[in-house]
């Protein structure tokens, strides 16, 4: 995961290499925790998610803080689950390891909980 990855003019994530983005959705609400820039630590905010073949990425409608956009790599996101609650929206909630520099301890990074609500 990376808080605030590169985008381009227009709010698009710019694709890695080899990178295809092939949904994009706006209008859903996204939580995650555990955001040092943000008031709080939690984020709530409305906006856009991409997915592509590598990745997905939150975009904020506005931002919160310093906190614009998160990235959340495919390989790293596990317990995902969908949700289809009977009285609210269907949204997906799930856990996304964060991606560690070369030259930092794992230990001083955590998981972040999310969750997709798709309104």
């Amino acid at each position: 995961m990376a808080e605030n990855p590169q985008l381009f003019g227009n709010g698009m994530p710019v694709p890695f290499y080899g990178e295809m983005f092939v949904l994009v959705r706006d209008g859903v609400e996204f939580h995650v925790d555990k955001i040092p820039s943000a008031p709080g630590g939690h984020v709530k905010t409305k906006g856009t998610i991409y997915l592509s073949n590598i990745r997905m990425v939150f975009v904020a409608s506005k931002p919160v803080g310093n906190f614009f956009a998160f990235d959340m790599p495919l390989l790293f996101v596990h317990g995902e689950k969908f949700n289809q609650p009977i009285f609210h929206c269907n949204n997906i909630s799930g856990f996304v390891e964060p991606v560690v520099p070369d030259n930092q301890n794992r230990a001083l990074y955590s998981t972040h909980t999310f969750k997709i609500l798709f309104k």
